[in-house]
């Protein structure tokens, strides 16, 4: 043993070697492995060099070693904003040293420039913050400076009697393209910028517009009570225009040179309550919850940060070396943790002097660098693309090069997934459509040309409100000719959408109160398979056409549903659900609003009845309850394994027995992992002979369908071959089986000995228990049918209709109340005013389809609780009638019992 181990001395530099390693290994990892951002504490350090220490490290000799900031006053200065801007300015300096060219933080800055901003142009009206940030931006941009310049006075200041009538002439001609054209585009750029601001505005406050949200959340740098919130905002612009910043990104060579993490050390973060271990605390919060990669932060003299967020604390600097370089193999072992504690021997204290000294030798971290600069780079990277493009054109020109052919889709449609057209439809746009889809389309057109007709002439004399345009979403295919009958279901959707926007249309053009509605019919694919990239093509429109502010539609539960919502909602756009009930819809996206009741309040209704009816009709004319279940669902489709769920929990798991059964319909696969568990059925035959064995064994049998409503005729055929082992079947479905024509007796020419029950979401025989039924039935009957009682034995069976009806009508209040809340001004009625109105709630509504309780996002929820959910029986030659009836019909009629007992209804 040598002298100086003896002395204890070695450890500390084995220790302090390792811990380096270690640092060095954070702040090198490649961009796509990225996956951890601790933040390393310091116990006892305050006084010691360690942070001056490892400046001198990342300083290098010549140049960084890698893009840093080096803190040493625990109070950050001040002025409130001294921290931020002194860490953006050596970051931004050590950027520029290492070769990565300049660092644009522009989320950052203008949060900052807001906070900075008077008292009198925060309050005032919306332009003066607006114009505000522009003035700055003049003061940053040599180029937008130049261009304002040049255009000479501008027109709403008026004149100032340097430049007179030539002046202002120039300023008329070219005003628009010199001042307000950058104008707009800096703030649309700003948006775009903060759009991680406006979603975390939105979860604090609700919808509301840009700019309130900001001076709400951003508090003034001079508000001393409020600096918490002040550094809370920061940060998170901090962190997100530094995560921007690190992404290497073709053509910006600059970027790509920025393959190390930045680095943030503080020499003394201060008291418990100082400015640095606020930012610290921020700044591990907003790390830990969004998984921020691009800054490393090291803290020394660090007391109770520990009590707001969990450490994990380590003896030295080898220990915590050690925990480091696990977390980097194995990442699961650090995934709920965001900060290191190191506490720091005497021993390792004493060697801080010579650890300094060790540490000004360390110099690798530099990766290698490219022998050509930047500039150099970016021209090869043009010339590349130039020739590449040049050969492309040639081959094309020389036949080379086959070039893509006109797909036949006219209009806004274009080829679908299975080569139909689809996206935005009407009846002249293409011959697929049968011959009733075509005729409600072309009822909708007119109604579209009568709209702007009148608005047109309300609007020119001053009157009246401007109309606004609602997209109705759905698989745009069905009517007598379906190859699958749930296609047909979208038919009467649109007959109750086209009834809605006329009766909601009278109203407006007669008395100039409400808002006149358009309506765009989009077709999302056969049973929503092209629901995606519909979505998007929505979403681009709306962007071009600022009428567009919400969209009915999702009538069906599915994962490209919850995918097409995703869409929508990133982009703002609110949705009024139709006949969608799937639990799950309601957790993709904040604007998805819930019409029907959802799977789990309909599997509850399912379970009370099988638990107090009589269900089974016996050979001698009585009824027996069920003794045993056979529940079959579709575990890889979203709607059945979330019925079948929904269902398992709801009634007895003893008394239950579940088949699964996937049909082979060419449709892509709903779920990776199933939602249900249960007995494999390979083919729907083997599903037949399984039912019949189970009712053979057990004739006090029900069978539950919880799959799709167009498997059921299919079903019964295979069925009816074995039936004389069961002549007889009791059949209780989920909504869906609504889909299946019973008018005509098709369930029981298919299988003889069938008893249906199924679930009706709302209205049907009670339609017309409220005015808004009748008025609903009373024009559905004018429109589609001869005969009342036609229309009436029609609506019974289908809700499909009623509920198209109500999710127009819900979203026509929501444009109603905000008309009324921007002031009945033309130019704030958008989608975000609407979305407004729906965040914050509408009251309650009588619907065609039950009692709505719409109290808004902020007050409960996005659905209605306890809606009208119904259970029919349905027999061969019989109308179908009301077996459980339970929710509210209208404000003064709610059903909480039902049946001769009376039992109680399930509640949500």
């Amino acid at each position: 043993m040598t002298v100086r181990e003896e002395q204890g001395e070695l450890p500390a530099y084995r220790g302090m070697g390792a811990f380096v390693d270690a640092l060095e290994r954070l702040i090198t990892q490649p961009r796509r492995e990225r996956r951890w951002l601790p933040v390393v504490l310091v116990k006892r350090a305050g006084d010691q060099p360690l942070g001056a220490g490892l400046r001198g490290w990342l300083g290098g000799e010549r140049r960084p070693l890698t893009p840093h900031a080096y803190l040493a006053e625990p109070d950050g200065g001040r002025w409130p904003l001294a921290l931020f801007d002194e860490i953006t300015a050596q970051l931004a300096r050590t950027t520029r040293a290492c070769g990565g060219g300049r660092l644009r933080l522009p989320g950052l800055w203008l949060l900052k420039t807001v906070a900075e901003a008077e008292e009198a142009v925060r309050s005032g009206p919306r332009h003066r913050l607006r114009d505000h940030l522009y003035a700055r931006h003049l003061e940053e941009s040599a180029f937008a400076r130049g261009l304002w310049r040049l255009a000479g006075e501008e027109r709403d200041d008026g004149l100032r009697g340097d430049g007179g009538v030539p002046a202002a002439l120039w300023n008329f001609l070219v005003g628009w393209a010199f001042q307000s054209l950058p104008r707009r585009l800096f703030l649309a750029r700003a948006r775009r910028r903060l759009l991680w601001f406006t979603r975390w505005a939105e979860g604090q406050r609700g919808p509301g517009p840009f700019f309130d949200q900001l001076r709400a959340l951003v508090p003034r740098a001079d508000e001393a009570g409020r600096l918490e919130d002040l550094d809370r905002v920061l940060v998170q612009a901090l962190v997100t225009d530094l995560d921007r910043a690190a992404r290497g990104r073709f053509p910006r060579p600059w970027r790509r040179r920025r393959a190390h993490r930045f680095v943030v050390l503080f020499d003394n973060a201060g008291a418990e309550h100082s400015r640095v271990q606020r930012f610290i605390r921020e700044l591990r919060s907003e790390a830990k919850e969004h998984r921020a990669t691009s800054l490393l932060v090291l803290a020394a003299g660090v007391e109770r940060i520990g009590r707001y967020l969990p450490d994990v604390e380590r003896e030295g600097l080898g220990q915590a070396a050690d925990w480091l370089r696990q977390g980097l193999r194995d990442p699961a072992l650090v995934a709920d943790v965001s900060g290191l504690v190191i506490t720091l021997p005497r021993e390792d204290l004493s060697a801080d002097d010579r650890a300094t000294y060790q540490l000004r030798r360390r110099r690798r971290l530099p990766v290698r660098r490219p022998r050509i600069g930047p500039a150099a780079e970016l021209a090869l990277e043009l010339a590349g693309l130039a020739a590449a493009a040049a050969l492309a054109l040639l081959a094309a020109t020389a036949g080379l090069l086959p070039l893509p052919e006109d797909d036949g889709c006219l209009g806004s449609t274009f080829l679908g997934s299975d080569g139909s057209c689809v996206g935005v439809r009407d009846s002249a746009v293409v011959d697929d459509l049968e011959e009733p889809v075509r005729q409600v389309l072309e009822r909708i057109e007119d109604e579209n040309r009568r709209v702007d007709a009148v608005t047109a002439e309300l609007t020119a004399d001053g009157l009246g409100a401007p109309s606004r345009t609602v997209i109705s979403f759905a698989p745009l295919s069905g009517g007598a000719g379906a190859e699958d009958p749930v296609r047909g279901g979208v038919l009467a959707q649109l007959r109750g959408i086209a009834l809605a926007q006329r009766y909601g249309n009278d109203r407006a053009l007669d008395t100039g109160e409400w808002v006149p509605l358009r309506v765009i019919v989009a077709d999302a694919g056969d049973r929503y398979r092209d629901a995606v990239p519909v979505a998007r093509h929505l979403v681009d429109l709306a962007e071009d056409d600022p009428s567009i502010v919400g969209v009915v539609g999702m009538g069906q539960s599915r994962r490209t549903v919850y995918e097409a919502l995703d869409v929508l909602d990133a982009a703002g756009l609110p949705v009024v659900g139709t006949a969608g009930t799937a639990d799950e819809l309601l957790g993709h996206g904040r604007h998805y609003y819930q019409n029907a009741p959802t799977n789990s309040r309909t599997a509850a209704a399912m379970a009370a009845f099988l638990r107090y009816a009589e269900p089974i009709a016996e050979r001698d004319g009585t009824a027996s309850r069920a003794e045993q279940v056979l529940l079959v669902a579709d575990a890889r489709d979203a709607y059945s394994g979330s019925l079948a769920e929904s269902f398992q929990a709801a009634y007895d798991p003893e008394r239950t027995r579940t088949l699964l059964y996937s049909p082979r319909n060419g449709l892509p696969q709903e779920r990776d992992e199933k939602l249900v568990e249960g007995e494999e059925q390979s083919t729907r035959a083997e599903l037949a002979r399984t039912v019949c064995r189970a009712v053979r064994q057990e004739p006090h049998t029900v069978l539950v369908w919880t799959a799709r409503g167009s498997e059921i005729p299919l079903f019964l055929r295979e069925l009816r071959a074995l039936s004389r082992d069961c002549p007889r079947l009791t059949l209780l479905g989920g909504d869906e089986v609504s889909n299946i024509p019973i008018t005509n007796e098709q369930p029981w020419a298919e299988f003889e000995g069938l008893t249906l029950y199924y679930a009706l979401d709302g209205g049907g025989p009670l339609l017309n228990a409220g005015q808004e039924g009748t008025e609903f039935a009373t024009r559905y009957a004018a429109a589609y049918e001869s005969a009342y009682e036609d229309v009436r034995r029609t609506l019974a069976i289908d809700p499909r209709p009623a509920l198209a009806w109500d999710a127009l009508r819900y979203l026509s209040l929501a444009v109603d109340e905000a008309w009324e809340a921007t002031g009945r001004v033309g130019e704030r009625l958008d989608r975000t005013a609407v979305q407004t109105a729906l965040y914050q709630g509408l009251g309650g509504f009588d619907g065609a389809s039950g009692w709505f309780d719409a109290p808004g996002a902020g007050d409960g929820g996005r659905r209605t609780q306890d809606r009208l959910v119904l259970i029919l029986r349905a027999a061969r030659g019989e109308e179908p009638r009301t077996e459980l009836a339970c929710g509210a019909v209208t404000r003064d009629d709610t059903r909480t019992t039902w049946g001769d007992g009376p039992w109680p209804c399930p509640g949500d």
